[in-house]
């Protein structure tokens, strides 16, 4: 959205005196080369505009990869110009914002806070401020590209909101998109900017733009040889009392005024035209407008030159007292003008849908009582809630059982006693879980106790969620022969096989060594065959293609003494004793 701000028509009428006037003035501060940042890539563009500027007649200040002390130096060298003519600023490089505020960085910013950036760089509101010394006839340049730069605590990357002064007109966009665009347009006599930045759709404008005033006016024609000049008659573009038809200057400024519309713009005017082409127009215009209420309210509001802050604390204000502005966002739209005729309505005054200093200030008054009643009342919740949270808390046990815990959190999930009574709970939660794990254990104790399959099949039934359960089914399939799993019965009949082998301790600790040997981890070579030893002998087997049983048979001994080194026993006096 492009915001229009107007400069006072006595500064506008001041720029059309007919005095000599000194050559314009620009200043372009190019930093495309930084010591610790990411260099840019199009400076040169914006450099490249100081010979079109000088062909235009401008006087022109360059400072390239400078500092923020050799920028702020350019500046005052602006300064002391006390330029009121045209001033052109251009500017490209690294910015950093932190709310309304903007600043341009030196080359040498490395990493700057909000609280060094002043050193680093060069503040664009002052900028603005210089600029703003010559109303009508100031444009600044605000060349961005899409890089970025280091930095610290406060500091946001790229410009943020900017505020033009009166008659100061801001340009923000790519750096070739500006530079084509000064070229083109901004040096050429007599163009309508209004019109040029409604085509230039990358450029966003701010300010003050005026389809009536051009940056750079347009030259009346003069008479050729031999043009006769009558007396009292007054090239194009003159102005004299009397005249038949405006000058240019003096249109120009007719134009502004009537852009403004407002009593100042039009006795602006006639101050400097008493006896101009429109001056009864202006003076008739003017008086109306003074005896025109809502012409006069908006006048006034205008007067106030508004920021963004000032206008967003007014529609908070509205919002406080029950006035809908349909947003926070500083631009009084239909929103706004609805809730201040509401609120003004409500007041006895002129409804105007516009505020003058004395309405603003009733306005923040009224807005701060009831801020004030507002916090009040709230306090008072508060208050009358904490009051019951305690209350309850003494009503459920002060949280000495679960189920007062339970139901005090159920009421105050966000209470006072609300963490006390979740710290409570998982304590209560893990005595639980730990007595359900005891539990748990103990059953499954006495089901292996019991090894039958009446007692895991009772323990599955009665633990469905239990630990053991999938150990429990796996030992059910074991006893029952299911699942490939031999039965008891079958056991049986393999422990009997292998005491009928009748092996001496020491050959069961060979056959041990043997397991061992082949990595199979039959535990500990001792004689005994435990669980360990019959997952090796199972192991054994199954790798050379035996029955696999876990016991050992005339066929799995001879197979692991044969392989043993050295044949240390005879086999068939082993076997056959």
């Amino acid at each position: 959205m492009r915001m229009r701000f107007y400069p006072c028509l006595a500064a506008l009428a001041a720029a059309f005196t007919t005095q000599a006037a000194l050559a314009d003035t620009a200043l372009l501060l190019v930093n495309d080369r930084y010591d610790t940042a990411q260099n840019l890539r199009e400076g040169r563009v914006i450099e490249a505009l100081q010979g079109p500027l000088e062909a235009a007649g401008f006087e022109v200040i360059v400072a390239r990869d400078a500092s923020g002390g050799e920028m702020r130096a350019a500046l005052d060298q602006l300064v002391r110009r006390q330029e009121d003519e045209r001033v052109l600023i251009a500017v490209l490089g690294h910015y950093a914002r932190s709310g309304a505020d903007n600043w341009l960085l030196g080359r040498d910013a490395d990493v700057p806070s909000l609280a060094t950036v002043g050193d680093a760089g060069l503040s664009l509101s002052i900028l603005m401020e210089v600029a703003g010394r010559a109303p009508g006839r100031a444009m600044v340049l605000l060349a961005q590209e899409r890089r970025g730069i280091d930095l610290g605590a406060g500091l946001g990357n790229g410009v943020g909101v900017v505020e033009a002064p009166q008659g100061v007109t801001v340009l923000s966009g790519a750096p070739q998109d500006l530079a084509g665009f000064t070229t083109e347009h901004l040096l050429v006599a007599g163009t309508d900017l209004s019109a040029a930045l409604a085509d230039a759709r990358r450029i966003r404008a701010f300010g003050f733009v005026s389809p009536h005033l051009p940056f750079i006016a347009a030259v009346p024609p003069t008479p050729g040889p031999g043009t006769p000049t009558l007396p009292g008659a007054t090239l194009p573009g003159a102005s004299q009392p009397g005249a038949s038809q405006p000058g240019s200057e003096e249109t120009a400024l007719w134009n502004a005024a009537t852009e403004l519309d407002t009593p100042g713009a039009y006795r602006a005017y006639l101050a400097r035209y008493p006896d101009g082409f429109h001056a009864a127009e202006a003076q008739a215009r003017a008086s109306a407008i003074e005896t025109d209420p809502a012409a006069l309210a908006r006048a006034a509001e205008e007067a106030l030159n508004l920021s963004r802050d000032q206008r967003q604390q007014i529609q908070r204000n509205l919002a406080i007292l029950d006035y809908d502005t349909r947003g926070i966002d500083g631009i009084f739209g239909t929103g706004t003008r609805t809730a201040i005729q509401g609120w003004q309505t409500a007041q006895g005054l002129a409804v105007t849908g516009y505020l003058d200093a004395d309405q603003i200030a009733t306005l923040g008054q009224q807005a701060s009582v009831r801020a004030a009643e507002l916090e009040a009342a709230a306090q008072a919740a508060r208050e009358a809630e904490e009051r019951a949270d305690r209350a309850y808390w003494q009503i459920t046990g002060q949280g000495a059982t679960e189920n007062g815990l339970r139901l005090y959190l159920d009421r105050y999930p966000d209470g006072l006693y609300a963490e006390v009574a979740e710290e409570r709970l998982d304590q209560y939660e893990r005595a639980a879980r730990a007595e359900a794990e005891a539990q748990d254990r103990a059953a499954w104790d006495a089901a292996r106790g019991a090894d039958v399959v009446a007692a895991y099949e009772d323990y599955i039934r009665t633990r469905p969620g239990g630990a053991f359960v999938d150990q429990a089914r796996d030992r059910i399939a074991q006893l029952t022969g299911a699942g490939g799993q031999p039965s008891p019965q079958q056991i049986a009949q393999y422990e009997a096989r292998e005491a009928a082998l009748n092996l001496p301790p020491v050959t069961r600790s060979l056959i041990e060594q043997r397991l061992a040997a082949l990595g199979l981890e039959p535990g500990r070579i001792d004689g005994q065959f435990d669980d360990r030893t019959r997952r090796a002998i199972r192991r054994y087997q199954g790798a050379r293609g035996l029955d696999v049983t876990g016991y050992l048979d005339q066929t799995s001994v001879v197979r692991l003494l044969a392989e043993s080194v050295g044949g240390i026993l005879r086999l068939d006096g082993v076997i056959n004793r």
